[in-house]
């Protein structure tokens, strides 16, 4: 940021950098010419440790509010870059007088609603049209069966009878099973299945059938 901020042809306030460790950037966000792109580029490229460039920066001709925008567009990407729960490469951001339009994918629901509450947070961000879709979405119905064929032949009939319940991608699992070999059956069988994030254990043990 210090050297784009050092060369004259670019205006770093539209610029949002990411990096990782292997010193690969992507530069992304919109500016008012394709010099400023093309610069932007060159300059970071010639940042000492800086391995590679992925040059995502839109081009578009702009006024003082469309520049005001390009400023706002800036601060959410980098917001959301700053924020260990959500995936910004996946996320395309576009700002209009301040209303925010945010699309793409995400992994999970929860991320969905973070991106969305992190973008409110952002000064100048008047609305947010929140588009992002979900990649993994978490079934109660396909989880509870997942369990019954843990419990399989195994299970006590009477006795156990576990009850699924999902929030975004957390389950939990309540009830009753025979052993504590049905139990972790049950837990083993929540976690492995598609989108599941944690599972909360809320079963008992009954070891009579009567």
């Amino acid at each position: 940021m210090q050297a784009l901020a050092d060369n004259p042809l670019v205006h770093p306030d539209e610029i949002a950098v990411q990096t990782d460790d292997y010193g690969d950037v992507v530069l992304r966000g919109t500016v008012g010419s394709l010099v400023q792109r093309t610069e932007a580029a060159r300059t970071t490229r010639h940042v000492p440790g800086v391995h590679d460039v992925d040059d995502q920066l839109r081009v578009r001709v702009m006024g003082i509010d469309g520049q005001a925008d390009a400023d706002t567009e800036a601060a959410i990407l980098d917001a959301l870059i700053d924020d260990d729960q959500v995936h910004v490469g996946d996320v395309d951001v576009t700002v209009r007088d301040g209303a925010v339009t945010l699309r793409g994918m995400v992994e999970l629901p929860g991320q969905r609603d973070r991106a969305e509450r992190v973008v409110l947070a952002v000064p100048g961000v008047k609305t947010v049209t929140n588009e992002l879709g979900v990649w993994l979405t978490v079934s109660a119905d396909d989880v509870a069966e997942r369990v019954t064929d843990a419990l399989g032949a195994g299970a006590v009939v009477g006795v156990e009878q576990v009850t699924v319940d999902v929030v975004d991608n957390d389950v939990t699992l309540t009830g009753t099973v025979a052993s504590p070999a049905h139990r972790d059956a049950a837990i083993a069988a929540a976690r492995t299945s598609p989108g599941v994030a944690e599972v909360h254990d809320h079963l008992m043990l009954r070891s009579d059938p009567s």
